[in-house]
């Protein structure tokens, strides 16, 4: 089975790193959502893409002082939640869905400069939260950064890792590397299991590097349909989309085996007319 992975949600229909994102993802059928944790001042882990919103820092802030995330335009939901959401949230939300196997794929969001004080604190803090959920809840832990995922395979040696790439002119120590074998073998020498390509560097060449070397590879993000074919064309594991109805349907149309939907609500996230 093609793993779609819902990308921080479903950032088609539902702002991102929300939980009505993560509860319109499993109603539709995902076998993964990808989420971004940051961590805050009060050394909550926040799920939200970007550190900074409307000028606030949320590594120098309070949980309860955090502004939602929000994706534009496409977005069909009312914003009710008013701050971000915890990764202990999100994991209770699974329980609560039981939805164990669906993998929580959590990205440690970094600015890819050299491994900090920050970056050993949010390694510690997630690896400290995993710890009492890595046997009740399949869990999958992402970065750019090769540093963060050496320390959080040391940590978490039992929780697969894998290997963010995208197109860089300027590599970095927070950085991994976008050609094909240093990609590979950094990723190995890190501890990560697969790699996750911008879909830009996605090719027959990449895939085949991969496979030699024995890991898995999830692109991201695919928009289209003709790119979701091509992506599984080219034999990936998984794909990493905004759009889980038009993957679910593709997929479909290529006579694929789908994920489950999981036809969950939460009330406090039903918005009603009375």
């Amino acid at each position: 089975m093609i793993e779609i992975q819902g990308h921080r949600g479903v950032l088609a229909t539902r702002h991102g790193n929300t939980l009505a994102g993560f509860v319109e993802a499993l109603r539709l059928g995902v076998g993964a959502i990808e989420v971004d944790i940051w961590l805050t001042s009060d050394d909550q882990l926040a799920l939200r893409h970007d550190a900074i919103i409307g000028g606030s820092d949320i590594r120098r802030g309070l949980l309860r002082h955090a502004m939602v995330e929000e994706h534009p335009a496409t977005t069909t939901d009312v914003d009710i939640e008013t701050r971000v959401p915890t990764l202990t949230e999100l994991l209770a939300l699974l329980r609560f869905a039981q939805a164990s196997t669906v993998v929580l794929d959590i990205e440690i969001k970094t600015e890819g400069a050299v491994f900090d004080e920050y970056g050993q604190a949010i390694v510690t803090a997630l690896s400290r939260t995993l710890k009492a959920h890595q046997h009740e809840q399949a869990i999958r832990v992402r970065s750019f950064d090769p540093q963060i995922i050496r320390a959080t395979a040391a940590m978490l040696p039992d929780v697969p890792m894998v290997a963010l790439s995208r197109r860089v002119w300027v590599p970095g120590p927070g950085l991994y590397p976008f050609e094909p074998g240093a990609l590979v073998n950094a990723a190995i020498n890190t501890g990560a299991s697969s790699v996750a390509p911008n879909f830009d560097l996605l090719n027959a060449e990449l895939v085949a590097t991969v496979r030699a070397a024995g890991l898995k590879i999830y692109p991201w993000t695919l928009t289209t349909a003709e790119q979701i074919v091509e992506a599984v064309g080219l034999g990936v594991d998984g794909i990493c989309v905004n759009d889980v109805a038009l993957a679910r349907d593709t997929l479909q149309g290529l006579g694929l085996e789908l994920p489950a939907a999981r036809p969950i609500s939460l009330p406090m996230l039903d918005v009603r007319e009375f």
